[in-house]
């Protein structure tokens, strides 16, 4: 467990990006001004038809009882480029990500005080997903939940121990499960792609494998909503989604030197990014997809690499080995 080593202030920044949803923001907003711990809140518009401005909202620093910042992007440019352009912004020494339709639950005040003001990189707590609770549970999605279980119980705070960063960094590459050292970001160079969809997965795994201390708490402070139909840039099955390699590139040089005991989780991730994003992408993308998988293994996996898969988990090796021998002929993935 970590004792804090004084109590925790309000010095803590939650950056936004927004499109097209200024009644998800508002209710966002609102939940904001009763959490005392957050210091400073920094909107970046992601050129919304309307803007989604928080002054013509009604709200004002004092309203906030925050710090209130604002920008708008003059074209759409997605998530990952309006938070690094909220980040600039902060001059809190902690900062989280958050989405406008997502909600904090009551154990986020509760982590926040916890959480110390510096000694650590960054902070990875649990969370629900609204599917989940729609069927009437409460949780993420089965897969995180099993990451959890194999990483063992942590409690309410502790130091994720270097042996279990292999399961945990296999949790979905979600931006805001994470209070960050506003610091650690500046310094390591740490940023979302700056692409329309799958723009957190670097920000997510460089997080990892770039931090020196870690903590994890098992308190679920947030709620994930979210919109399985509609315009959001999740729904999306343009082109757009094949971006995805810009992210994974650097993770994937990154891995390499990270050692072998990071292979597997970052192969096991991208099978299952890829089996996902196919289901997703319109059909005329689908042969050009493909190639890019097969051309992204081919430059991923060495032979030792390749062995060590196989002598772990022979069905993924053998998924890989089909998506290394496609062809444009070949319509199977």
């Amino acid at each position: 467990m970590i004792e804090p080593t004084e109590p925790s202030t309000s010095d803590l920044a939650v950056v936004i990006p927004v499109w097209n949803d200024a009644t998800g923001l508002d209710r966002l907003l609102a939940q904001i001004s009763k959490l005392k711990e957050v210091s400073q809140v920094v909107v970046v518009d992601d050129a919304s038809d309307t803007p989604a401005d928080p002054v013509n909202m009604g709200w004002t620093p004092a309203r906030l009882g925050a710090d209130l910042v604002f920008a708008r992007n003059a074209q759409q440019r997605g998530a990952g480029y309006s938070r690094n352009r909220g980040l600039k912004k902060v001059t809190t020494s902690r900062v989280i990500f958050f989405d406008s339709d997502d909600r904090f639950t009551s154990e986020f005040t509760h982590l926040i005080n916890e959480l110390p003001q510096d000694g650590f990189d960054f902070c990875v707590f649990g969370h629900a997903d609204s599917r989940v609770a729609e069927m009437g549970g409460w949780g993420p999605l089965p897969g995180d939940e099993r990451l959890w279980e194999q990483a063992g119980t942590f409690g309410a705070l502790s130091e994720l121990p270097a042996e279990k960063m292999p399961h945990l960094i296999q949790l979905i590459a979600y931006p805001w499960n994470k209070v960050y050292r506003t610091g650690f970001l500046r310094e390591a160079g740490i940023r979302c792609t700056e692409i329309m969809v799958h723009n957190d997965i670097e920000l997510h795994w460089l997080s990892f494998l770039r931090a020196s201390r870690i903590l994890v708490s098992d308190r679920v402070a947030a709620v994930h909503v979210v919109h399985q139909h509609g315009t959001r840039l999740t729904n999306r099955r343009g082109i757009e989604r094949l971006e995805m390699f810009r992210a994974l590139d650097p993770v994937r040089a990154e891995i390499a030197a990270a050692g072998p005991s990071y292979i597997l989780p970052f192969i096991r991730f991208v099978m299952a990014l890829f089996h996902w994003a196919f289901d997703q992408l319109a059909p005329e993308y689908h042969t050009q997809f493909r190639k890019q998988i097969r051309d992204f293994l081919a430059r991923s996996l060495d032979c030792k690499a390749f062995a060590l898969i196989a002598a772990a988990e022979p069905e993924l090796a053998a998924r890989i080995n089909t998506h290394l021998a496609w062809q444009p002929t070949q319509s199977t993935i």
